[in-house]
């Protein structure tokens, strides 16, 4: 008896994981065309705050470790740097500077790097087999996208880079703590969205009171619509939902495996959306870091690779 899921199990465990998958290549998708309007990374960071703060606020209301005291200041404040206030202006900024083929495979593609890393100097984990390989695989697409920017982009690319690889860091620092924290992921979300919400909002609200210069008040009630829900209410309590079904039918390998098709899907949904096309060196760069982060997982190998090891 085995532990994969059966085939019509399965087929509804990968219709989740491609729901989210499509989840966060839209963030990011919508992030880059942010670039074109007059929202800025603070407005973004502002209304993805707002909406996620209010749809997960139910819960936040009904934990009993919400205050950062009882989850202990160190991880309380990793828990907001690593996926709240700092990874969403971070993050925002790098996708002005570089294409989404870019930083769809250095964001989500170097963080499995960061946290394993990270696992193996706090947590004492180790790392064995195919998982090497794909780690090494990780920083060669790195290098290669780099190569590209520098020889056929327009000479800023390399901001954009480097504020995925930092952003890519904090994630990693993000997960190790809410592995420390004892809280359930969805209690993790709402820590991070309903606290960044109150330190930030207030703030910015002052801002654009004395100020009045914001591009929540210059866009389309459309646009600001359809950047909360981009930005917020699905990234931050919608695709938490679906990833973890999809963990749940299909396990925790094939489940993260799953992840490696992330910069495939924005990469090819931006040719249509945004009309980005990735250059020759671009592709070669994704296939080198999709396919680590795939062997970084712990995923299986194709049948066909496993017969020709076996012989």
């Amino acid at each position: 008896m085995t532990n994969q899921a059966k085939p019509p199990a399965a087929l509804t465990g990968y219709a989740w994981g491609l729901l989210t998958i499509s989840i966060w290549a839209l963030w990011m998708i919508a992030t880059r065309s942010a670039a074109k309007t007059t929202l800025d990374t603070f407005d973004l960071a502002a209304l993805r705050f707002a909406s996620a703060g209010l749809v997960l606020l139910p819960v936040a209301l009904r934990m009993r470790r919400f205050q950062p005291a009882r989850i202990g200041w160190g991880i309380w404040t990793t828990l907001l740097c690593g996926a709240g206030i700092v990874y969403a202006i971070v993050s925002a900024i790098g996708f002005r500077y570089a294409p989404i083929s870019h930083g769809s495979v250095m964001l989500p593609g170097t963080m499995p790097l960061f946290v394993a890393l990270l696992s193996v100097v706090l947590l004492g984990e180790t790392i064995a087999g195919t998982r090497k390989i794909g780690f090494a695989l990780i920083p060669l697409g790195v290098v290669t996208l780099v190569f590209a920017g520098a020889h056929h982009g327009t000479g800023q690319e390399w901001i954009g880079q480097a504020t995925f690889i930092f952003s890519a860091m904090l994630w990693a620092s993000y997960t190790i703590a809410m592995r420390k924290s004892g809280l359930t992921a969805i209690e993790v979300a709402a820590v991070v969205c309903v606290w960044s919400a109150i330190l930030y909002l207030p703030p910015y609200a002052i801002y654009v009171a004395w100020t009045l210069d914001s591009g929540l008040l210059r866009e389309s009630w459309n646009e600001l619509f359809a950047q909360a829900l981009m930005q917020g209410v699905l990234p931050s309590a919608v695709s938490l939902f679906t990833f973890n079904r999809t963990l749940t039918i299909l396990g925790p390998s094939r489940g993260a495996a799953l992840a490696s098709l992330v910069p495939v899907v924005a990469t090819l949904s931006a040719i249509p959306l945004l009309g980005e096309w990735p250059s020759s060196t671009d592709w070669l760069g994704l296939a080198a870091i999709t396919a680590g982060v795939y062997l970084a997982t712990g995923a299986p190998l194709p049948a066909f690779l496993t017969h020709r090891a076996a012989n």
